[in-house]
């Protein structure tokens, strides 16, 4: 037990440190099952055509984030979602007709599929659906859920689904820490739900699903994060993640150097290959640039209207893939309405917004209607879970 304990801890900070927090153990083990000599030829050509800059590839994405929703049932107060902002996109579910005809296109080259970005998956009626037709396919499937959906039934059929991973987001050892950032939720209850996941997992003699704790660190509940974690291992959980939080709040972040990161940006810019390597799908069928950019008018394509081949080279996606090789190598960056070019230029990553206050919002009452100046805004890093 101790064992594993420090060796995730070890694989936690090589990942942070050097991969951006954009290695995980799921990727490792999606290479290892779900390959193919088609796939692996595949994720060579991806990397050389990046390597050489080339903005139109006959590569394809060895990585999905598949949104099967974009609806949550929590109010997490710096969550764009929570905040019951939708982007300019339709608040929906996909379906599975949907998924089935995206899962399609990409199957044959891609190894790693993750259910979720910027709703909670559980939500949606065909998630398992969608999971084994993935796993029909010969794709990995990771799952991120805040767990409150969970009943011993759903945690069977998730199970049956074949599904490979399944990390929970329980942002806290007890109820009063949990509460203030999973504003609607109830950690006795999501305990128990994921308690009971691992007791069926158990019972039945499976591997599966591999199942993760992420716990989000804050000021409020830092204190918690090492007792947490050592109840997570006994409880059965494979592994525990305490994952800083991107917040420009500085009453949020937490105050032990080990949580803490850079506030703006955790990504390193000139390690991006998205544009190359991945495909990011949202509930309504548009494809985003990453896992970051929320707003429906920086999508670089739509897959209700158009086929994945003819989105995957299409005029953004080239720009994209220009912006930055042009980054990488010092070169002059072409100009552009593509937030790539901010992304790159700023070092501010997309989900990053300029959010009011309830503070000030009170403050803007109490001065009365005919004080037209507009409250003051504080940045506030937005966070998901994102690729």
């Amino acid at each position: 037990m101790s064992i594993r304990k420090y060796l995730f801890r070890i694989i936690n900070w090589i990942s942070r440190h050097f991969f951006a927090s954009r290695l995980n153990y799921a990727h490792i083990q999606a290479f290892i099952y779900n390959n193919s000599w088609h796939k692996f030829f595949n994720l060579v050509h991806v990397h050389w055509d990046m390597w050489r800059g080339k903005s139109i590839t006959s590569s394809r994405p060895y990585i999905c984030v598949f949104e099967v929703t974009n609806v949550c049932n929590l109010k997490c107060p710096f969550c764009l979602t929570g905040k019951g902002i939708s982007g300019g996109r339709d608040v929906r579910h996909m379906t599975f007709e949907e998924s089935k005809q995206i899962i399609d296109a990409i199957a044959p080259h891609t190894y790693f599929m993750q259910v979720y970005t910027w709703g909670e998956p559980l939500l949606n009626k065909d998630l398992v659906r969608i999971v084994e037709y993935a796993k029909a396919r010969n794709v990995y499937v990771m799952l991120s859920t805040n767990a409150t959906a969970m009943t011993p039934a759903y945690n069977k059929r998730l199970i049956d689904s074949g599904i490979d991973y399944v990390m929970v987001a329980i942002d806290g050892g007890s109820q009063e820490t949990y509460k203030k950032y999973r504003v609607g939720g109830d950690y006795d209850k999501v305990l128990a739900n994921v308690k009971d996941l691992l007791q069926q997992r158990r019972e039945r003699k499976l591997e599966h699903p591999f199942v993760e704790w992420q716990f989000i660190v804050f000021r409020h509940n830092e204190h918690e994060a090492r007792s947490t974690e050592a109840m997570a291992y006994e409880i059965g959980i494979n592994k525990f993640t305490p994952l800083p939080a991107y917040v420009e709040d500085p009453e949020w972040a937490a105050t032990d150097p080990e949580y803490r990161t850079e506030l703006k940006n955790p990504e390193r810019l000139k390690d991006c290959d998205r544009p190359w390597s991945h495909l990011n799908v949202r509930a309504d069928g548009g494809v985003a640039s990453c896992c970051y950019s929320f707003f429906k008018k920086d999508d670089l394509g739509e897959l209700t209207m158009h086929s994945f081949d003819e989105v995957w080279n299409n005029a953004h996606f080239q720009q994209s893939r220009r912006l930055i090789t042009q980054f990488k190598r010092g070169q002059e960056m072409e100009q552009s309405s593509l937030l790539c070019r901010d992304c790159l230029k700023t070092g501010v990553r997309p989900s990053f917004i300029e959010t009011p206050t309830d503070t000030q919002a009170k403050q803007k009452a109490v001065a009365g209607a005919h004080d037209k100046a507009a409250p003051r805004s504080i940045p506030v890093q937005v966070i998901t879970d994102g690729s």
